[in-house]
């Protein structure tokens, strides 16, 4: 099946440009969680929501890479960006220094909402929303210590940023599924294919029109019925 996506409300959606002027003062929650062997850290809790790391096993197995998540809960009316988040604001920017056995960390991106306000449009999430992360061990089958320090900006009217830092140990054991697996997995199925493997691909791409009235046109094909399509656009890494 073929369509078109005359993509008229992302016209400037790609890498982070400004936050929000009425940005909040620094607010930090800088001291570690504590290193916890469980399947899921302490969370680092704020006025406006938390943040806490899971794992998809409770313990290391013998896996080579290991599936963590980036788990993040907001307060009613807040939110937080997705990897290119638009007109405003900057996506959660993990650093994993500190971690043990982790060679690697890639963090994975839910399919975002989109939100208008002021004029600007955003991407990103509201309520609660798990960023699957997978970690590569160079030495499978010993324990994985995980640490994250994670800079976040939570916006509703105002926007205010956040420092948090989190640790998560994984033991040497079985590698048994935990209780955090169907979690993590749950939002790791909304993490987009590639259009290929989901059979999906963009037959031609143009830009129409002059000045306010210029769009994004989009000629697509799909394997399956389009059901309410829709169209992220991303600058290359590191341009706004």
């Amino acid at each position: 099946m073929t369509g078109r996506i005359d993509l008229t409300r992302v016209a400037r959606v790609a890498t982070a440009r400004a936050v929000l002027a009425a940005c909040g003062p620094l607010l930090l929650a800088a001291a570690w969680s504590g290193p916890v062997a469980a399947a899921a850290s302490a969370w680092s809790e704020t006025e406006h929501g938390g943040v806490r790391l899971v794992a998809a096993a409770d313990s290391a197995g013998d896996r080579a890479t290991h599936r963590f998540g980036l788990h993040f809960r907001m307060a009613p009316g807040w939110k937080i960006y997705w990897r290119s988040p638009g007109d405003a604001g900057f996506p959660p920017q993990p650093d994993w220094s500190g971690s043990d056995n982790v060679s690697a960390a890639r963090l994975l991106w839910p399919a975002p909402a989109r939100f208008s306000v002021l004029g600007l449009e955003t991407l990103g999430y509201k309520n609660e929303v798990v960023l699957p992360v997978d970690a590569d061990a160079p030495a499978p089958g010993r324990a994985v210590k995980l640490r994250a320090y994670v800079r976040y900006l939570t916006c509703s009217d105002i926007c205010v940023p956040y420092d948090a830092r989190l640790a998560l140990d994984l033991p040497a054991g079985s590698g048994a599924a935990s209780p955090e697996a169907g979690l993590i997995e749950r939002f790791a199925a909304r993490v987009p294919a590639q259009g290929g493997e989901a059979g999906l691909r963009v037959v031609r791409a143009a830009v129409a029109g002059r000045g306010a009235s210029q769009m994004l046109e989009v000629d697509a094909s799909s394997d399956r019925a389009f059901s309410a399509p829709d169209l992220y656009v991303e600058g290359p890494a590191g341009h706004g």
